[in-house]
């Protein structure tokens, strides 16, 4: 009968041969026939993982150094064998990286296993990925993943979390954790059009848009209807779901910056959401537009800089605005400041009470006062973008839209009190 520590030793052998069973056998498949085949297959792989694992069972650095070195020179003449009808490094590659998982199968069996699956996984996805890059994804978008990984992985680390400045206002790890977060949004909405494609029509390009600012989306969809009038139905039903993005951004941030707020947050801003798709519904029922819808576009930025760096331009000033209002005529000049900050931004509100309520200058049912007023005001913004962009007819679609969603936000809050779900009246 074994023992445990036999039991052990045939675990981790099993997961080191498995890992070279499984990576062989895929690269089995692609080996080819003939002359231009390709020298390692299932067993070359199998035993390049065995051979990681005796050389680490027996604990011999230098051995599993000699392996390598003699299992990279082989590798090195049949690429110099195969180069000439395919350059790629993939199966040399695999082959040394399958001797160390064997290797790692002694001290970390689990971990080795998981990193066997993914090398499989890159392997088998060969043509998908290929196809990914080449047709799929766009320079921009690509971009877009290489700013967005330097401030989720550079940024955000670095960026220093205590309060410093005027006013001991601002909190940069904060800030930059806004930006990450709002580019996240941003480029979730944008791949729920890509997705989807071109048959979503204007009402998901409105709730993507709104995503990076319902502002500008109005603004977009406005400028439609006035060039294109038999489109204004569409463009308000998009320009109104923008506002529901605005609505799931706004709880997103709550939830990230504010976390004790967004109980009390829940129900306006699910009213919110509510009553807008419930409008942008009955206006997409009264008419529906006949032209077609294909010149909509779909590829672009996953998430806009100039918009990124503007809001986050906003942020900072909007941060500054309300700590000065604030130091110099207290509460009232806090909501003052974040009544005005709505104009621009009605997120931009939620980074500046964070700060306050964190800094213990501002208390959370002060906090959702700020954010009620910011989403008000920008409500106004908003109007007033879609009567000048949009002309009389889409604002007179857009304008109630916005209205019911800020009266079912106020609907909401006012309501919360007998629900045990409100701090304004505490």
């Amino acid at each position: 009968m074994l023992t445990s520590i036999d039991s052990l030793v045939l675990f981790k052998l099993s997961v080191a041969l498995g890992i070279g069973l499984l990576v062989g056998a895929e690269r089995e498949r692609r080996k080819g026939d003939g002359p231009h085949r390709r020298a390692a297959g299932i067993r070359t792989f199998a035993i390049s993982a065995l051979c990681g694992f005796v050389a680490q069972s027996i604990d011999s650095t230098y051995l599993l150094s000699a392996m390598l070195l003699v299992l990279g020179g082989l590798t090195l003449v049949s690429y110099q064998h195969s180069s000439s009808h395919d350059p790629g490094l993939t199966s040399e590659s695999a082959i040394l990286l399958t001797c160390m998982l064997g290797a790692l199968s002694v001290p970390s069996p689990g971990l080795a296993a998981i990193l066997g699956i993914v090398l499989t996984a890159l392997l088998a996805s060969r043509e998908r990925m290929h196809q990914f890059v080449r047709q799929v994804i766009t320079e921009q978008e690509l971009e877009d993943v290489i700013v967005f990984l330097a401030a989720a992985m550079i940024l955000l680390p670095l960026a220093p979390n205590r309060f410093m400045g005027p006013f001991q206002a601002i909190n940069w790890h904060e800030l930059a954790q806004f930006v990450v977060l709002a580019m996240s949004i941003s480029a979730a909405g944008y791949m729920a059009k890509r997705i989807m494609g071109q048959r979503s029509g204007m009402a998901l390009t409105g709730f993507a848009g709104g995503f990076v600012s319902s502002t500008a989306t109005i603004l977009s969809m406005g400028q439609t209807a006035q060039k294109s009038p038999a489109l204004t139905h569409a463009a308000a039903v998009g320009a109104v779901l923008s506002t529901v993005s605005t609505m799931v951004q706004l709880g997103l941030l709550i939830s990230v910056m504010l976390p004790p707020l967004l109980p009390y947050m829940l129900l306006p801003i699910g009213l919110g959401i509510t009553t807008a798709s419930l409008y942008a519904w009955w206006i997409a029922r009264r008419k529906t537009s006949g032209t077609p819808q294909d010149d909509l576009p779909i590829k672009g930025h996953a998430f806009d800089h100039k918009t990124t760096l503007v809001m986050t331009g906003v942020v900072l000033s909007v941060t500054l605005l309300i700590a000065a209002l604030q130091k110099w005529l207290g509460a009232m000049g806090m909501m003052i400041g974040a009544f005005v900050s709505g104009f621009a931004d009605a997120h931009s509100s939620v980074a500046s009470m964070s700060s306050l309520v964190h800094q213990g200058h501002a208390s959370l049912d002060q906090a959702q006062w700020g954010i009620l007023l910011a989403v008000s005001s920008n409500t106004l913004s908003k109007a007033a973008v879609a009567m000048a962009a949009g002309g009389r007819v889409f604002a007179t679609w857009v304008l109630p839209g916005l209205c019911l969603v800020t009266a079912a936000v106020w609907l909401g809050t006012l309501v919360s009190p007998w629900l045990g779900l409100s701090v304004l009246f505490l």
